[in-house]
Parts: C-alpha cells; sequence; structure tokens
C-alpha cells in the first residue's frame, strides 16, 4: 500500500498531465501512486500509456462517461486510490514530490492528524504582465497543530476570509488521510454532492470529520487558477438565496449551508465577513456590466437571508477596472513577498519550479530542524 495516492482528474479543456506524472514519478524510491482519470475521449494519450506500461505507479483509469458531475467524477477517482493519505489535483497544477516523506514524518509525530494543509501558490497563466503582482512565500516552513474550533469558525463563520473562507484543508491541494476520505463519503446523504464545486464540499466535510488538523506552513503545491464561470444550478434547499449562479462565493455559502442541512444541522444566516467576501467577489469583476450583474444579485441574496436586511446596508463593493498592482517586495514578518513573474515563470508549474530552488527541502524539514531554525534566523 502506498504512502499517498495522487488523484489526476482530466476534465474537460485540459491535456494529458505529462509533466505533472513525470515530476511525481522521478523518484524511483518515492512511496507513491499515481492515479489519472480520463474524461469522455481526452485525457490520455499514448505516452501516458507507455509511461503505465513501465511504472506500476501509475494507474489509468477507464474514460469517465461525459454526462459525470464533477463530484461524482472525483469520487470516482477517489475510488482507485489504495495509499494511506489521498489528494486531488488538476493536470496544470504541481505538487510537491517530496510530500509522501513529509507524510512518513507527520505519522510519527503527530499521530492523531487525520488532515494535512497548506497554502498553496495560486497562479493565473492568462495574469497579466503589465500588472505587478505579488506572491506569498512563508518563511517558517515547519508543521504545527491547528485549533478545529478555528478552522470551522474559518470556513463557516468566514473570518478573516477573502473571496473565499481560509481554511486551507480538504481534497483539494490537500492530504486527507483514508479513514477519514472513508468517514466522509459513509456520512453522504440524499443532498451530499450536488455541486460544480466539490473542492470546498470536501473541504467542509473534512472539518467537520477530521480528528486533528496539521497545517505544513512551507507551500507544497501550485494551483493553476482560473475564474470561476457562473453555473445556473439552483440549491436544493428551498428558499436559499445563494447559488452558483451568483458567484464563487455564493457558490461556497450554497454548499456550506447544504452540508449542515444533510447533517442535520439548520442554517441560520452568514455575517459581516461573509458580506465583505461578497463584496470582495464582486470586485474581482473588471468588466463594469458584469460587475453590476453580480453585485444587484449579491445585495439581493443578502437581503434574503435571516438578518440581511441591516447587513445588506453595508454591501458596499468598490469598482476596478483593472486588478490592483501589488509593488510590495522583500520580507513581511515570516512572510517573503516575491513578483509574481520572478524566473519568467508564467505557469503554476514554472512558478512551482523556481520557488522550489527558495524553499527548505523536505528532507531537510524532516532531518535537520535545527539547521533550517538557524537559515531563518540569519539568511533572512
Amino acid at each position: 500500500m502506498p504512502k499517498l495516492s495522487v488523484c489526476i482528474p482530466v476534465e474537460p479543456g485540459f491535456a494529458p498531465p505529462h509533466y505533472l506524472v513525470g515530476q511525481l514519478l522521478q523518484k524511483a524510491d518515492s512511496d507513491i501512486e499515481v492515479i489519472v482519470a480520463p474524461f469522455g475521449t481526452g485525457g490520455c494519450d499514448d505516452t501516458l500509456l507507455a509511461l503505465a506500461a513501465g511504472d506500476p505507479r501509475l494507474k489509468i483509469l477507464p474514460a469517465a462517461p461525459e454526462t459525470i458531475s464533477a463530484a461524482n467524477f472525483w469520487i470516482g477517482t477517489v475510488a482507485a486510490a489504495d495509499g494511506d493519505w489521498i489528494t486531488l489535483i488538476y493536470p496544470d497544477d504541481m505538487l510537491e514530490p517530496d510530500l509522501p516523506k513529509l507524510l512518513v514524518h507527520l505519522e510519527q509525530n503527530h499521530p492523531g492528524a487525520d488532515a494535512l494543509g497548506w497554502n498553496a501558490f495560486q497562479i493565473s497563466a492568462s495574469a497579466p504582465r503589465t500588472i505587478k503582482a505579488t506572491v506569498p512565500l512563508p518563511v517558517l516552513h515547519d508543521t504545527t497543530i491547528l485549533d478545529k474550533t478555528a478552522m470551522l469558525d474559518a470556513f463557516f463563520q468566514w473570518t478573516g476570509s477573502q473571496q473565499i473562507p481560509r481554511a486551507p484543508f480538504g481534497l483539494f491541494h490537500g492530504a486527507l488521510k483514508r479513514g477519514l476520505v472513508d468517514q466522509i463519503l459513509a456520512s453522504s446523504g440524499e443532498a451530499s454532492w450536488l455541486t460544480p464545486l466539490p473542492r470546498f464540499e470536501w473541504t467542509a466535510r473534512a472539518l467537520i470529520f477530521a480528528n486533528e488538523l496539521a497545517l505544513c506552513n512551507r507551500p507544497l503545491s501550485a494551483a493553476s487558477v482560473t475564474p470561476f464561470q457562473p453555473v445556473a444550478i439552483a440549491s436544493v434547499l428551498a428558499g436559499f438565496p445563494f447559488d452558483a449562479s451568483i458567484g464563487l462565493t455564493a457558490a461556497i455559502a450554497e454548499i456550506q449551508a447544504r452540508v449542515l442541512h444533510d447533517l442535520g444541522v439548520n442554517w441560520e444566516g452568514f455575517g459581516p465577513a461573509f458580506v465583505k467576501a461578497c463584496m470582495i467577489d464582486c470586485m474581482l469583476e473588471h468588466d463594469e456590466p458584469s460587475f453590476e450583474r453580480k453585485g444587484q444579485a449579491y445585495f439581493t441574496a443578502i437581503h434574503h437571508m435571516p438578518g440581511g436586511a441591516a447587513l445588506a446596508a453595508e454591501f458596499r463593493p468598490q469598482f476596478f477596472s483593472q486588478p490592483p498592482e501589488d509593488t510590495r517586495r522583500g520580507l513581511h514578518g515570516n512572510t517573503l513577498l516575491i513578483d509574481r513573474f520572478i524566473g519568467n515563470a508564467r505557469t503554476a508549474q514554472e512558478f512551482y519550479a523556481v520557488a522550489w530552488a527558495m524553499m527548505s527541502p523536505v528532507p531537510i524539514m524532516i532531518d535537520r530542524p535545527d539547521i533550517l531554525a538557524q537559515n531563518v534566523q540569519t539568511t533572512w
């Protein structure tokens, strides 16, 4: 049984993950399993089939039917995993190849931890080079146990959130122990997985059912991000005002309320932190007609939630015709702010290759934390 299963569903629009698979399987002794799940007629080719024929750690699944939902596509991919831990990423993303070694270390030092999270680099390949942008790189590269109550508050109450909740846990760019994955799937009810954004439903359920949450302060992956496209999927909750047709924040709110309902907990509305997240979701629209439509939809939905009339008065998003620049660079506290296009990196995979050279190797994190602490004090 491998230590880690990396699930890669190849959804429509993605090319076969040649580079990603090659990087993950580069070390012959890596205790890893890579599962590629094609979709319809795409997602696999002769190159991947040849790799799978020469390396038993690579598993190619039969093509999923084109009518399958994103959530069920993920669940079907996870069902093929044999690892002690499971993670899921997309073909254009990048994952730390030494993650299995870190998981062994985590089990030895925090045997109760069944969810490992980290802050993945968020990289858009279409980001304009003419607008200066910053990517944060934490200087401290240790692993700590977080308070579960605080994480539940951060996710379900949107405490300290931006457009999405600040809770880096779940199956997508996070690792869950097999027992936790089985428990999550066993708890599914009639209202489960009815979303175009399964990553946030996995986060919601992982936070609820996890025994102990471990956070690695070193980024372990890079996610290739694209703007969320609203989808006309109404909530199964009668009268619930938010859904995926409004925007990303609304789609997450629907997931939160539906998961709680599925577990027998009534949704009682959101507070000011959620309204702020709705505003940020609007402010990321740089086309004015789209900004106006989204703002009106959010304003109406906020009015229709419990206590929403008073909160709607605080809903005042500001329109920006383009993303604001961020010219900050250098060390700010325990975070190093670096240029989004450092090393001429355009994609998430290119960015991770550059950032990897600036971060502590996983073996040093595991075997020589004293050297790491010394370097933090003297180098930065």
